[in-house]
């Protein structure tokens, strides 16, 4: 997650009234994932280390539920663009900027969050938006429009919160689809960024569309295990130690075939378990090739079988046991190596590690071994 998100004051639109999804059902409430879409979007907003968040809701019941405490909630208006002018002027929350979404959109990436909290805290731009391209034919009088020239644009948008209040409060088009509008209706004196989004990013209108959101998220899931252990090497001075792919300073060696990074061995057996292979030692042998070779080499091995395979690592849970060395000191540059190697976020990761109470080998530090529980998910 971005650090930046908590300077960010983040909207969220929830007062329509649903009429082309149901009659009677309002399809922010209509179960997804095991929450309600509102529930599933404000969890997700609270997880990206937002902590002023406003919900713009009309008629409807939100759910007993204890992610609503502290949330403040605003009354919306009869269109879109009345309920986030009311959120603008009436919010308690004070911030430069301020993102907002549609709840009807619950499936953006982590990713997208942070990229457009980064790009505006900059101040280079009053206003980012995220969009995809058109892979379909278009026809407008039964003409073909030439699609490399559509953007589709989406939320989360970000922006100047002044800026944007200034041109709600000026604005008399009550029907505006979107905020960035009122910007591009006069790009010459704003300055915009455009993010190109790939991520699935459908907006549930129909009651159809609830229906293909669930039939898509039934991906494909698997988990993994790995396990590594060296023996370690006491009574040198000023040694190092591999582990996740950085050097640990240490009064011992890890004595292996190949560096000896236990962190890396692990994750790449785990991922080669999930994908139903055999395990690391089968693919690299104790052989001249593989002397003192680099752990990293083995992990990619296993990342590019991954990735033919069209999956990607959903989270990592890691448990170190050793003696020596401690991993507190290390442990933030332990992730970031690993969010670099594996392209994932920090909230995917993470690294536990445990002593073996003077126990067995491994207490007697003569041992350092390590568990990698991973899941990976269909793309």
């Amino acid at each position: 997650m971005s650090l930046n998100n908590s300077k960010i004051h983040f909207i969220l639109l929830a007062a329509g009234n649903s009429t082309r999804f149901s009659p009677k059902d309002n399809k922010l409430l209509v179960k997804f994932k095991n929450k309600s879409i509102l529930e599933y979007n404000l969890s997700k907003i609270k997880e990206q280390n937002f902590h002023k968040i406003t919900i713009v809701v009309n008629k409807i019941k939100l759910p007993k539920n204890q992610l609503f405490n502290k949330i403040e909630l605003i009354k919306g208006g009869k269109t879109r663009s009345l309920s986030v002018k009311n959120a603008l002027i009436n919010s308690r929350y004070r911030a430069r900027y301020v993102m907002v979404h549609d709840a009807a959109r619950p499936l953006y990436s982590n990713k997208l969050i942070n990229k457009l909290s980064d790009k505006i805290i900059t101040g280079k731009y009053d206003c980012v938006i995220p969009y995809s391209n058109c892979s379909d034919t278009v026809l407008q009088n039964n003409i073909d429009i030439n699609r490399k020239n559509i953007k589709l644009i989406k939320t989360p948008q970000v922006f100047s919160k002044v800026k944007l209040t200034k041109l709600h409060l000026l604005n008399n088009n009550i029907y505006l689809s979107d905020d960035s509008q009122l910007f591009r209706a006069s790009k010459n004196s704003f300055n915009i960024k455009y993010i190109l989004d790939r991520y699935l990013h459908i907006k549930v209108t129909y009651k159809d569309d609830i229906e293909s959101v669930n039939e898509l998220l039934k991906l494909n899931s698997r988990v993994g295990i790995g396990y590594d252990i060296h023996r370690i090497e006491k009574g040198f001075k000023n040694s190092y130690i591999n582990m996740a792919g950085i050097k640990v300073k240490s009064k011992a060696k890890v004595i292996s075939h190949s560096d000896g990074d236990v962190i890396l061995h692990a994750i790449t057996d785990s991922i080669l378990g999930a994908l139903s292979m055999r395990d690391i030692g089968t693919y690299f042998p104790n052989n001249k090739q593989n002397l003192n070779r680099n752990s990293k080499e083995f992990l990619n091995y296993a990342l590019s079988k991954m990735n033919k395979e069209k999956f990607k690592i959903n989270n990592i849970d890691l448990m170190i046991v050793s003696e020596e060395p401690k991993i507190n000191p290390y442990y933030k540059k332990m992730i970031k190596k690993l969010v670099h190697l594996l392209n994932l976020n920090q909230n995917q990761i993470t690294i536990k590690a445990t002593t073996n109470e003077k126990s067995g080998l491994i207490g007697k530090g003569d041992f350092i071994a390590c568990w990698s529980n991973i899941s990976i998910i269909e793309i």
